[in-house]
């Protein structure tokens, strides 16, 4: 089986021989491990051992449809860290790529020491761009709509630069399977009571100017770990990249089974 997870799961790394712990990077819909490409020049690549994923028909990794829900996703990642993991285990996760980061660490259980959930889901509110691909007739409609609307944002904004780039790399069916199988775990927040209910050290990263209202309220009333960066949208790793890279470098430095 391990041959099989890392002909699904393309990774770009870079590991230290004195590595502290492993982090593992997970991007959002529609992305690719492109969205992490500032960590590799930030202090951290000095300090842990850094894997990128590109999850199954997203980026380089091939599409593969016998594990193309984001529940079997989660499963087939924490078998590749398992595999490779001999240091403590960090989870970094984007937006609808932290319900993968949530589950991962549920199954990884007490292996994991950290969890940064970056504007993840964690209400209905969240799923503004995974919920599409269920308004259209097939996913290449979707992929087509989707693209220009990105596009179109693109001539005026870097981020959407950015994503545009990996999403002219994804599988179209890829992006339907992340919205037909996230569904039934963004309905009634339960990925925010899944995350809540996390026992790992966890902390949720966000900006105002692209989480929801609703999102903001369950942050506050249920009294998420959180950390709010003003003025920043939704790709925290490379629209505020040193401030975001070094938090996670600080937290990291205070947790003390990194350094034992």
């Amino acid at each position: 089986m391990a041959l099989q997870v890392f002909k699904d799961l393309l990774f770009t790394k870079a590991l230290t021989n004195q590595a502290l712990a492993d982090i593992w990077f997970i991007h959002g819909f529609g992305d690719s491990g492109k969205a992490y490409s500032e960590v590799f020049k930030s202090k951290l690549a000095n300090l842990y051992n850094l894997w990128v994923v590109d999850m199954p028909g997203f980026g380089a990794s091939p599409y593969n449809p016998s594990v193309n829900t984001m529940k079997q996703q989660a499963e087939l990642l924490a078998e590749a860290i398992q595999t490779t993991a001999s240091r403590p285990v960090v989870i970094v996760a984007h937006s609808i790529g932290a319900l993968i980061g949530t589950w991962v660490c549920q199954l990884l259980g007490n292996q994991v020491q950290y969890y940064f959930n970056v504007e993840g889901n964690l209400t209905e509110a969240d799923s503004y761009f995974s919920s599409k691909p269920l308004q259209y007739n097939t996913p290449e409609a979707f992929f087509e709509s989707f693209s220009q609307e990105v596009f179109t944002k693109a001539i005026n904004e870097e981020r959407y630069r950015r994503y545009y780039a990996s999403l002219k790399w994804v599988v179209p069916q890829a992006m339907l399977d992340w919205a037909s199988s996230s569904q039934p775990f963004v309905r009634g927040n339960l990925c925010g009571e899944e995350f809540k209910a996390l026992s790992c050290p966890k902390v949720y990263i966000w900006g105002e100017q692209d989480t929801p209202a609703e999102t903001q309220e369950f942050i506050k009333q249920h009294q998420i770990p959180q950390r709010h960066f003003a003025g920043v949208g939704h790709w925290h790793m490379h629209e505020n990249a040193e401030d975001f890279y070094g938090y996670i470098q600080y937290v990291l430095a205070n947790v003390d089974e990194l350094g034992n």
